[in-house]
């Protein structure tokens, strides 16, 4: 009996020395594990590059990493130069934020609500839903001007698209600029009036109308008197209507804007919904449209292109020279 409970208790020792073992090679892995992580693989300006810097980001920009240790790996060499250079662009953003004002973020946000076809109070819920502020957003909205700011600056407005440049490509991709039936693109600020209006609220429609016009004409911006006074569910996109091609266009609009040039602004046109201040943004014939009318167009195409060609070589040159960049294997 006594030999049974010594066995007993060499056995139980023997497990616990085993459980403790394991335990300690755990811990051991574990903490190899973690100071691998914590490996400063680079360095910016005396700010280290670890690891786990490397895997973050990869993470970020969906490339798996089979070893983030071995830094004579080609595709951990790329993570490390893609990792450096948002490190750089991060220093050098920093220098645009006091160049960024508050009128310039509230027409940023005007914008993408714009494009979005959205108004304030939908882009506040609709963030509040994915768990962010709006004050979030603005501070998202500054960051990306200061980000269009600096590349504005060092890179794209050092581009330069030659006359020949625009012509070879207008010649290149006439399928771009070839329109196949007549189309008009409007925008419009309307002050309705009622059904069955009496006299006095069709003429008080009518003085709105032509004060709104006449703010037009004096040089106020359309889209923002459209968000202000426009009656019509277009007012959150600034008055923007789209395209319509002749016939989708009621025939008192189409009489006013068939006088008009690109740019111009109707006089207030009277409909059985209200008073139209009608804008016209783009006319659309059919056929090739000629160069003069899309060489902007495609100048903006080209230099977007190049800069994007020259904004790595700024990064990895220029900008490269401007810090102290250490890495090590």
């Amino acid at each position: 009996m006594k030999q049974h409970r010594s066995r007993a208790r060499l056995h139980a020792v023997a497990l616990i020395a085993a459980c403790a073992a394991s335990l300690w090679l755990a811990t051991a892995r574990a903490a190899r594990a973690q100071a691998d992580l914590d490996r400063v693989v680079a360095s910016i300006d005396g700010d280290p590059i670890t690891v786990h810097d490397l895997t973050a980001f990869a993470a970020l920009n969906h490339v798996t990493l089979a070893n983030p240790g071995d830094m004579n790996a080609p595709e951990n060499k790329a993570v490390l130069k893609g990792v450096i250079s948002e490190r750089l662009l991060e220093s050098e953003v920093k220098k645009y934020k006091d160049r960024i004002d508050k009128r310039q973020v509230d027409a940023y946000i005007a914008n993408f609500e714009q494009s979005a076809g959205i108004n304030e109070q939908q882009l506040r819920a609709q963030l509040q839903a994915q768990g962010h502020t709006y004050e979030e957003f603005r501070q998202h909205a500054r960051l990306e001007l200061q980000k269009m700011m600096m590349i504005q600056k060092e890179v794209r407005q050092k581009v330069y698209i030659s006359p020949d440049e625009i012509k070879a490509y207008y010649d290149a991709h006439p399928q771009e600029f070839s329109v196949g039936k007549e189309r008009f693109k409007l925008a419009q600020i309307l002050i309705a009036i009622p059904p069955k209006a009496s006299p006095a609220e069709i003429e008080a429609a009518r003085n709105k109308a032509e004060t709104i016009h006449k703010q037009v004409l004096g040089g106020a911006d359309f889209g923002e008197l459209a968000r202000q006074y426009s009656d019509d569910d277009s007012k959150s996109q600034g008055g923007e209507l789209g395209d319509f091609s002749r016939g989708e266009i009621i025939d008192p609009i189409q009489n006013a804007i068939d006088h008009m040039k690109v740019g111009d602004i109707s006089a207030p046109v009277q409909t059985d919904h209200g008073f139209h201040i009608v804008k016209l943004e783009a006319h659309d014939l059919p056929g090739v449209k000629p160069l003069a009318e899309v060489s902007a167009q495609i100048q903006e195409k080209l230099v977007t292109q190049k800069a994007q060609q020259q904004f790595a070589t700024w990064v990895e040159s220029d900008l490269v020279k401007q810090h102290y960049i250490e890495t090590f294997n």
